[in-house]
């Protein structure tokens, strides 16, 4: 009898979570109902070996094992025979990988077979699968019939391969993968004349010493993974291969703070296990360190750490120009990212991918957060030379929506989601829902039916539905009937709703409350104060729909003011006459400006959107309530008189923010401009006023300035 994964998952939910329905029981691990009676009959013949109760299926009390014996089911689990377990695809990969990698001959299919127990055909399937994750790493697998298989490419490729494919099984899997990966790296050891249980105990020392050097302490996911592959490196090692790096790679790995600390690893396990000189391995153990996660206390900061916050201080700045959104008290947030960042940009620089299985549920549920962190990163990927792939872009997108979702003003709005068409067609509404705003956004999806019979929770802001609604909708609750494709005016709606918390229906009520308030001063006014306050309140949600409202048309007024500086000026006039316009508008005083320039001063430029534009902007003026763009276009590029600072733009934009958010349709109108590469190479050539304001037209309208 054998236990694969999904009947040693069975045990485990049954066990930990008793009374579940055979259905819910089913939907939580992802396993059709005619597979489950499939392996009850083998758990219960395993529960029965083991002197343990079957299996027991109640209509009423769902399904359970018996109430005095869960404990002992779970303990036996992780002690099981490995020959009663069936092991899944993942884990014959693992065991695959680990046995070429550490040059176990000879290797071949009937051998591999034996070891994951599985047929011949399965074994070929499994190899076909490694072989494609390892051409992405730059290894090949080749097989030969006098030797079997064997990995052919660099040392330090196949040390990355392992890397990898161990972060994966350590953090998705349970005490029985890790069993077996001690288990073939040890004996292996052993077979080489190391005592295992001294070897565990030095390698454990060891990392506690580099914590206390480094000033950090390991993650339990980092630490596990840190422990087995310094257990494979002094087996690479002792089988006589040392990683290579390039002339840039070493000269950066020896910058690093790492280094040192991986120099006295490297030699405390040469002494305290009777090795020769492994000195080749401070390198890749520096690279090692370097990459797992910076759990530093942000007093303890110094050197390229310091550096490395102020990159995450700009990443947030730029999130916050591109968004609109402005993340006060966001120390969490720069700590968490900070932790993040460092090991990630090591991971892309050598190439060491960190999966994200939630890489596409991300996707789908904060595409908008996702493309402007796509956007913010770019500062940092040409600072540090490296490209994030969408996995590490993922856990940067996850610390900014789970950061707005703390503050009451961002948090996630829930919202009804009613259709009649399929999912296909109920999956392109919600997709547009998610596209029209950066605060995150809880979408239920239900039946006409279904909120008929239960009615709408008190927590919902905003339903959407397809059809017509017979059910009462709550007061505190807007309603928008539409169709799966929604027009430029229901999006217009939908985003006075989310991010001005402006209700298009009951409009009314809030004419009638302040015509009530009002007239108990003048009872004679009733009338015209109705007709008032209706003219104020209409007035203000057409300049509201106006301002939000994504179209590449002239009338829109994307520019408070579009200027052309012919002159080379030194870079702080330039910037009071970007903002000059503003002044004289009366959005800003001159104070704006200065702030700015002094910030610059301070800190260097760390706020742009390309080499080419740059995007100033200064905390929301108190009392403003609509936010405003300016463009100075400049002949010349502009050249900074401070150290460190090579940008050189030939655009200024000018922009002013508001607390409630209100200039988040400015920002996304000219995101989508100089996401126009045509539109922007035209700019960046024109060569007069008039050949800005036609690159614009066809964007924006705006109040052409005077020629500086």
């Amino acid at each position: 009898m054998q236990l694969d994964h999904l009947t040693v998952e069975i045990l485990k939910k049954v066990s930990t979570e008793p009374g579940m329905s055979i259905k819910v029981l089913c939907e939580r691990i992802g396993l059709p109902q005619r597979n489950f009676y499939y392996r009850r009959t083998r758990i219960n013949d395993w529960l029965s070996a083991q002197g343990f109760v079957p299996l027991i299926c109640d209509a009423r009390r769902g399904v359970r094992v018996a109430d005095d014996e869960a404990a002992g089911i779970l303990r036996q689990l992780e002690v099981i025979n490995a020959w009663h377990y069936k092991l899944s695809a993942d884990e014959r990969r693992v065991n695959l990988l680990l046995h070429l990698a550490c040059r176990i001959q000879p290797t071949f299919t009937q051998h591999i077979s034996e070891l994951n127990r599985v047929s011949r055909n399965t074994t070929l399937g499994d190899i076909a699968l490694l072989k494609q994750q390892l051409q992405q790493q730059q290894l090949t697998l080749s097989v030969d019939k006098k030797q079997g298989y064997r990995l052919d490419g660099s040392d330090l490729a196949l040390r990355l391969a392992v890397q990898q494919i161990l972060q994966h099984a350590l953090k998705y899997s349970d005490h029985q993968a890790e069993a077996r990966i001690a288990q073939i790296l040890l004996g292996q050891l052993a077979a080489a004349g190391l005592n295992e249980q001294r070897v565990r105990q030095v390698v454990d020392a060891q990392l506690e010493q580099a914590e206390q050097q480094l000033f950090r302490t390991f993650t339990d996911k980092d630490r596990r993974a840190l422990h087995y592959m310094l257990l494979f490196t002094l087996l690479d090692t002792l089988n006589g291969h040392y990683p290579e790096f390039s002339v840039v790679q070493t000269r950066f790995l020896r910058e690093q703070g790492e280094c040192d600390v991986a120099a006295g690893l490297n030699a405390g396990l040469a002494r305290e296990l009777n090795l020769p000189d492994i000195s080749g391995n401070t390198l890749f153990i520096s690279l090692l360190l370097s990459a797992s996660k910076k759990v530093t206390p942000l007093s303890a900061l110094n050197g390229e750490n310091t550096h490395l916050m102020a990159t995450v201080r700009h990443l947030i700045m730029q999130f916050q120009a591109l968004s609109g959104v402005y993340l006060q008290d966001a120390e969490q947030l720069e700590s968490r990212l900070f932790s993040h960042l460092g090991p990630a940009i090591h991971r892309c620089l050598f190439g060491m991918n960190s999966e994200n299985v939630l890489r596409e549920e991300i996707l789908q549920r904060y595409p908008l957060i996702f493309r402007l962190c796509r956007q913010s990163i770019v500062t940092l990927e040409q600072e540090y030379q490296v490209t994030f792939c969408d996995d590490e872009l993922s856990y940067i997108v996850i610390s900014f929506a789970a950061w707005l979702d703390r503050r009451p003003e961002t948090g996630e709005q829930h919202l009804l989601l009613v259709t009649e068409g399929g999912l296909s067609s109920t999956a392109i509404l919600e997709n547009q829902l998610r596209n029209l705003t950066v605060l995150p956004l809880h979408i239920e999806r239900v039946s006409a039916s279904q909120i008929q019979q239960h009615g709408i929770a008190g927590h919902i802001r905003l339903v959407v539905s397809t059809i017509a609604l017979s059910c009462k909708i709550p007061a505190h609750v807007s309603f928008i009937q539409t169709q799966h494709m929604l027009s430029d005016s229901e999006k217009q709606q939908l985003r006075l709703m989310l991010e001005y918390n402006i209700e298009a229906v009951g409009i009314s009520d809030l004419v009638d409350g302040l015509v009530t308030s009002a007239s108990r001063y003048a009872p004679q006014a009733k009338e015209p104060l109705r007709l008032e306050f209706t003219t104020i309140i209409s007035r203000f949600i057409q300049k509201q729909q106006r301002r939000t409202s994504v179209v590449s048309s002239s009338a829109l007024s994307l520019f408070s003011h579009v200027g052309f500086a012919a002159q080379t000026t030194a870079w702080r006039s330039l910037i009071r006459k970007a903002a000059q316009p503003l002044v004289d508008m009366g959005v800003i005083d001159t104070r704006y400006a200065r702030n700015i320039i002094r910030q610059i001063e301070k800190q260097g430029i760390t706020t742009y959107l390309t080499p080419d534009i740059l995007l100033l902007h200064d905390t929301p003026p108190a009392g403003i309530t609509e936010g405003a763009l300016s463009l100075l276009r400049l002949k010349q590029p502009l050249r900074f008189d401070l150290p460190g600072v090579t940008l050189t733009p030939r655009i200024i934009v000018m922009l002013v923010p508001t607390a409630n958010l209100s200039h988040i349709p400015l920002l996304e109108e000219f995101n989508a401009l100089i996401s126009d590469d045509k539109k922007l190479e035209l700019l960046l050539n024109a060569n007069s006023l008039y050949e800005v304001e036609c690159c614009l037209h066809d964007s924006a309208f705006f109040k052409s300035g005077n020629l500086i």
